[in-house]
């Protein structure tokens, strides 16, 4: 699997993750609708890296990781009382930037030279 593919799979599991969250631990309405909203644009964005990569679902990636990284910082301070919904988010901030990141070196990567892959 190319770096783009990769990093497809980690949005993927990012957003099959935060939804699955959402749908078993989240009570508030509008934290329920904004992190469902974002897991489905994450998976989107993972199966257009998968299926068709290019320049412009890189840039998504990018706004997407954060966007990603900005909404489960706020969650996590906003719950930093509750240890299991903090380290829930942690977890999310690091597999979405992880997944940004992949996507943005493999573009980067692709711009000295290689193939976008």
């Amino acid at each position: 699997m190319n770096r783009l593919g990769t990093a497809g799979v980690l949005w993927l599991v990012a957003a099959g993750f935060a939804i699955a969250m959402t749908l078993i631990f989240r009570v508030d309405p509008v934290q329920w609708v904004v992190t469902i909203a974002v897991g489905v644009v994450a998976a989107v964005v993972g199966l257009w890296l998968i299926a068709r990569p290019s320049a412009r679902v890189v840039s998504a990636s990018n706004v997407v990781a954060v966007v990603w990284t900005v909404l489960y910082a706020v969650l996590t301070v906003q719950q930093s009382v509750e240890l299991a919904a903090w380290t829930t988010d942690v977890i999310l901030i690091a597999i979405g930037a992880a997944a940004g990141l992949a996507a943005y070196r493999a573009a980067a990567k692709a711009r000295l030279g290689g193939p976008i892959s």
